[in-house]
């Protein structure tokens, strides 16, 4: 099982969090990182993002390169992610998700090392590749490569 984790795109600040949409630079940056995502995931199965509008807003501009469908579950919600687990142990084949910080770097932590705390922190359209050996579980995860935007979108000018 593989899951593709994404930080959503930059968002504008001037409405409640909840409804904060992507801002034209936040969608710019994310069309241009999704080809190389998709040529780095193209088994990609589904993509799943949390309830706020910034996480659906990129994860349906994902979705379109990929040509899979869009899912909501509240495990991504902020201070959700207990209950993420569970949510992708029902998934087969390769999952994408978008969430927000710090729940998503502290996630991809405990998912390689089995430890809480984090070693990295996500940029805003930042990504990474982890694949489970076996069931999805605490410390059962290898990370095949964690890149920023910039290099995403570096290599989609390529």
């Amino acid at each position: 099982m593989r899951c593709l984790v994404l930080r959503h795109a930059p968002a504008e600040s001037s409405q409640p969090d909840a409804e904060r949409p992507l801002s034209a630079a936040g969608a710019n940056l994310l069309r241009q990182a999704r080809g190389p995502l998709h040529t780095l995931v193209p088994d990609t199965r589904l993509v799943a993002h949390s309830p706020l509008r910034r996480a659906r807003e990129t994860a349906t501009l994902l979705a379109e390169v990929f040509a899979v469908p869009v899912v909501e579950t509240p495990a991504l919600a902020p201070g959700n992610l207990d209950d993420l687990l569970p949510w992708l142990t029902d998934q087969a084949g390769t999952a994408a998700v978008v969430g927000h910080e710090d729940d998503l770097s502290y996630w991809v932590c405990h998912m390689l090392t089995g430890q809480a705390g984090r070693f990295f922190h996500f940029e805003r359209a930042g990504a990474c590749l982890l694949e489970f050996r076996g069931r999805p579980r605490p410390g059962g995860a290898d990370l095949h490569w964690l890149l920023p935007p910039e290099l995403l979108a570096r290599m989609a000018r390529r």
